[in-house]
């Protein structure tokens, strides 16, 4: 199969286009010129298509790389050396539950050697893989996201290519290409995190049986032994595809089907440690809509919104306008064919979009599918360009119109550049010169300063201790409140195992960031302490954390006392918190109180476990499936005996989420405008998508693929037709059937 790529690939770029008629199975072929229209629009080459793409004001976008060189990129990341490497991918999106140990995908770095701002060299770092969805640098080698696998791919002799290929990890579902795990990189706490979707996990993580669905996640990024401190976040709604940091980790994700923004809060250890059963994520986007150029989706659901929300990348450079430092995100949206700028800004502790900053880039281009945007080490935004009209996977009956516009050829790399932006430095780091990589922890660039916090780490640089500690020492702040450098130097001491009793100047160097003018700082101080120890709990009380005017600290303080032991001290700091009104009005704070007063008071859990409650055992036992790859139920009528109980066992074998309404009679058309009415509500998701109407009888709520839910109820007692519906965006008016009630003498 490579070889047949390679040859068509050859052949397609290489044959005079006069040519392509000899081979009528590459139906889509080059276009002819004329006018575009967006349901027969062909394929465009990389001049044309950057030329119905707007971008704002005062900013172009310049082609890195496109095809041949390259073919369809999926994710990205850059090495020490400001290298562009890419995951290329023919084999996505088709499924990989039978996959074979050799693909058609590969890893490809990408250089521009002569600094003319496009790609001039390509290396094959490594091929023959099979739906490899992300990669990160770790200790030794390159990490790569392929379910059902992670594997560690080692460069043993410096000539950049991959001579071992190891499996540290299995157990990703790949039940769903669209699923798997993704997102991986480097976090500020010298983890590696990720995302996954609800293909899930089912496996053993250090010889203990794990299983989770969709959510984050995070571990060791040693992976030289195996995963290691593997640690799930939180559960999302649905498929999570972004994952981004601000400059002071606060983190972010995205999800598809109507979440294109949530904010992470609190990891589900605190909640798992008092007994809790919640998730510490908030969705915050404030609306519905993108907004496209082309005249026509592709899109299955959540029509006119995200419905493959792709991608979290917070700007943390300084090469753009001022308004875009820490507080814009972008988010891709490729059946949209647009970059969506998502403006956050602070609420509490936590975030809220700001309005609708609408979209960075947009194109008319109906084969422009963007599915990465990441800040590069110059500064500029990055932008992976999948090319393709169909994004998504095909319909049964879609299937052959739908390769018909399955492209495996074409992809494009392009550079989001501010006009009247000044040249950024490079540095040269050198892994085996350490004060290279302390001057690039002060770069304006997160990419750079990251970067060499991970290599200081790897390499177990303690000699740069004292180097680090100045940077903290420096009591300032940038225009935006931030201390980069003095924030990364607090999180390298933590990566170095430094901030001990056993290295006194370095634990009190922290101690001392409690007081620091940068919020962001001072909570990492916060996040990075041993608070375990009577002196640091002295000192977080004296330094004022916990009353500090930052939301976010006092947040972090809270969450650290979960990890304290119980004391007299603990319980009168927790007092005096929930006596003060700005903590019980913020939602983060409060759940963070909450947490710590089950665990160091007598606070008793309320309510029953399920297991306590007695239900009664159903008089009638329904059956319904979703149909797979489609949208509808795979019954669409069934009767039930009136002032009966019935259990409806809703089982959902497709690849995106579906509920099960049932409503009074005569209603349907309204109970379908308040579906799509929620489906634009910001808390939409929140509340599975089901109308808060007194014509919404009974609900099964929205139903992971591959999982089921039992509904159980009596049945009213008027006879009638009752319809059902799944209410979830884009479903309502075609996901129907019928529930009769029938009277109980027939």
């Amino acid at each position: 199969m490579r070889t047949l790529l390679r040859f068509l690939r050859l052949l397609f770029f290489h044959v005079p286009l006069v040519g392509l008629s000899l081979f009528p199975f590459l139906s889509f072929a080059w276009p002819a010129s004329g006018g575009l229209d967006t349901t027969g629009q062909r394929p465009l080459d990389p001049v044309a298509s950057r030329s119905l793409t707007e971008v704002p004001d005062g900013f172009s976008l310049t082609l890195f790389a496109s095809e041949p060189d390259i073919g369809k990129p999926i994710a990205m990341n850059w090495d020490e050396r400001g290298r562009l490497w890419i995951i290329e991918t023919v084999d996505f999106p088709n499924s990989v539950t039978a996959q074979s140990d050799s693909g058609d995908d590969r890893i490809l770095i990408c250089e521009d050697r002569d600094g003319d701002g496009r790609a001039d060299n390509f290396t094959v770092f490594a091929d023959g893989l099979n739906v490899p969805t992300s990669f990160t640098f770790v200790e030794g080698g390159v990490l790569v996201a392929q379910a059902p696998h992670f594997l560690l791919l080692k460069d043993l002799d410096g000539d950049d290519v991959a001579d071992s290929r190891e499996i540290v990890m299995t157990g990703w579902g790949t039940f769903d290409a669209h699923a798997g795990p993704s997102n991986l990189q480097y976090g500020l706490d010298n983890k590696v995190w990720g995302t996954v979707g609800h293909s899930g996990f089912d496996g053993y993580i250090e010889d203990h049986p794990a299983k989770f669905k969709q959510g984050v996640f995070r571990f060791d990024s040693d992976a030289s032994r195996g995963v290691k401190d593997f640690e799930y976040l939180a559960s999302t709604s649905n498929n999570t595809w972004g994952l981004g940091y601000s400059e002071e980790f606060d983190v972010f994700l995205s999800c598809t089907n109507n979440e294109h923004s949530i904010f992470f809060a609190i990891p589900a250890a605190y909640y798992a440690k008092a007994g809790i059963e919640e998730q510490g994520v908030e969705p915050i986007n404030s609306h519905y809509a993108i907004h496209p150029l082309v005249d026509t989706l592709n899109q299955k659901d959540v029509v006119g919104g995200f419905t493959a929300a792709t991608g979290h990348s917070l700007y943390t450079a300084r090469s753009f306008p001022r308004q875009y430092w820490n507080r814009v995100a972008f988010i891709c949206e490729p059946t949209g064919r647009l970059v969506h700028k998502h403006i956050i800004t602070r609420r509490g502790s936590g975030f809220a979009e700001v309005g609708d900053g609408k979209n960075i880039l947009a194109s008319r281009d109906t084969w422009f599918s963007p599915v990465a945007a990441k800040v590069g080490p110059d500064g500029a935004l990055w932008v992976l360009d999948w090319y393709n009209h169909m994004v998504h996977h095909l319909p049964e009956q879609d299937d052959q119109h739908g390769q018909d516009r399955r492209d495996l050829f074409r992809g494009r790399v392009y550079r989001l550049v501010y006009d009247e932006a000044p040249a950024t430095q490079m540095p040269a780091l050198s892994v085996d010169r350490p004060e290279t990589l302390v001057q690039a922890i002060q770069h304006d660039n997160m990419f750079w300063r990251t970067t060499a916090q991970r290599l200081v780490v790897e390499r177990n640089y303690r000699e740069t201790a004292p180097a680090l500690r100045q940077l903290i020492s420096v009591n300032t702040t940038d225009k935006i409140q931030t201390n980069g450098a003095a924030l990364h130097a607090v999180w390298t001491l933590k990566g170095l195992g430094l901030i001990t009793p056993h290295d006194p100047q370095s634990l009190q160097a922290v101690v001392r960031a409690l007081r620091h003018a940068a919020p962001g700082v001072r909570k990492a101080a916060v996040q990075t302490l041993p608070i375990a120890l009577p002196a640091v709990l002295d000192s977080m009380v004296a330094a004022g954390v916990f009353y500090d005017d930052d939301d976010r600290v006092r947040l972090a303080a809270y969450l650290a006392l979960a990890d304290a032991p119980t004391s007299f001290q603990v319980n009168r700091i927790l007092e005096e918190a929930m006596a003060d009104q700005r903590n019980i009005d913020d939602k983060w704070i409060a759940e963070a109180l909450k947490i710590g007063g089950r665990i160091h008071g007598s606070v008793n859990m309320e309510g029953r476990k399920d297991a306590d409650i007695i239900r009664p055992t159903p008089d009638q036992h329904i059956e319904i499936r979703s149909i797979r790859g489609g949208l509808s139920y795979d019954r669409t009528y069934f009767s039930v005996r009136a002032n009966s109980r019935v259990r409806i066992k809703f089982s959902n074998p497709n690849f995106m989420q579906h509920n099960l309404v049932i409503i009074k009679p005569g209603t349907l058309e309204s109970v379908q405008q308040a579906a799509v009415a929620l489906a634009r509500q910001p808390d939409g998701a929140t509340r599975q998508y089901i109308p808060a109407s007194d014509d919404v009888l009974f609900a099964a709520p929205l139903v992971n693929p591959n999982e089921h839910f039992d509904l159980s109820f009596t049945a009213p007692s008027t006879p009638g037709l009752y319809p059902f519906l799944c209410t979830f965006p884009g479903h309502s008016q075609v996901m129907l059937g019928v529930m009769e009630v029938i009277d109980q003498d027939i």
